[in-house]
């Protein structure tokens, strides 16, 4: 099987399809040979790469919605509402002190500065730091901040940073993307996936609605901001994958699950894994 530059973009708790996409590829015998992500791409391409994905794959789909809200601390700083340290605290029971440089295979977490307003490539250093500047979502997460770096989300000005891979000698790159509008998903025939239900034009796993999908009148400040930064998020995607695109792209519904929907973590791996299927063109196992 051809090897793999693996890319894993932001899109908040839709990130936990990155889980499905690895198993799918792992279970085709790709060779997944350097991984990219930024935002929760980086959190699952992180954990890939230090070989902790199993353990973190039991840990996220064993969250309920009750664990999701005692893992949101609340902050009082003006930066960001939430300072994320129990759940920072368990990604690091999980990593400890791993440096990126001795990985076994190499990995980018990709953030953005502020003050240069610049993306920034995390390629060596201690993993916790790169993971923190990268899923810290502006306003909501509290950024990392150094002596003259502001760092914040990669996703603001790279959601599926494909660049980092590019000099991987890889036979193909494969780049996740959260944030593609789908009505529908095509089937890979031969399907038994129950996620939710079926839609009736193509036999797929439909999807619940979330929050993101209610009636604009009904969103509250934070789905608002959200749904801010998803709109910029998604226009990103497409100016970024037009000057480089993937071999294959898989493409996740950005209507799956909203931001924060962390405890949808088994359904979010099965369309993950769907999703992969679908772009490999490659029938699931029975």
């Amino acid at each position: 099987m051809p090897s793999v530059a693996l890319v894993l973009g932001s899109g908040g708790a839709r990130g936990n399809a990155h889980i499905g996409v690895v198993q799918v590829l792992e279970e085709q015998g790709f060779d997944i040979i350097s991984v990219s992500g930024c935002s929760m791409g980086a959190v699952v391409g992180g954990m890939y790469a230090a070989g902790k994905l199993p353990a973190f794959t039991e840990w996220v789909s064993g969250l309920s919605r009750f664990d999701v809200f005692r893992l949101v601390d609340m902050s009082l700083l003006s930066m960001g509402a939430i300072r994320g340290e129990k759940a920072f605290a368990i990604l690091e029971d999980l990593i400890g002190n791993q440096l990126i440089e001795d990985l076994p295979i190499p990995f980018t977490a990709v953030a953005t500065d502020l003050v240069k307003q610049q993306e920034v490539w995390f390629q060596s250093g201690k993993m916790m730091d790169a993971i923190r500047a990268s899923v810290a979502v502006p306003g909501m997460i509290v950024p990392v901040t150094e002596d003259d770096r502001f760092l914040v989300d990669g996703g603001l000005l790279n959601p599926v940073p494909i660049m980092p891979t590019v000099a991987d000698q890889a036979d193909l790159i494969v780049a996740v993307n959260l944030n593609i509008n789908l009505e529908n998903l095509r089937p890979v025939q031969g399907s038994n996936l129950n996620v939710v239900g079926y839609s009736d034009d193509w036999n797929v796993p439909s999807i619940k609605t979330s929050k993101s999908q209610r009636s604009h009148l009904q969103w509250n400040k934070l789905e608002m901001f959200t749904q801010c930064f998803e709109t910029m998020q998604s226009t990103m995607t497409k100016y970024k994958m037009a000057g480089y695109e993937p071999d294959i792209e898989v493409k996740i519904d950005r209507n799956a699950c909203s931001f924060f929907e962390l405890h949808r973590a088994k359904e979010m791996i099965q369309i993950g894994r769907h999703a992969a299927l679908d772009a490999l063109q490659v029938k699931p196992k029975t």
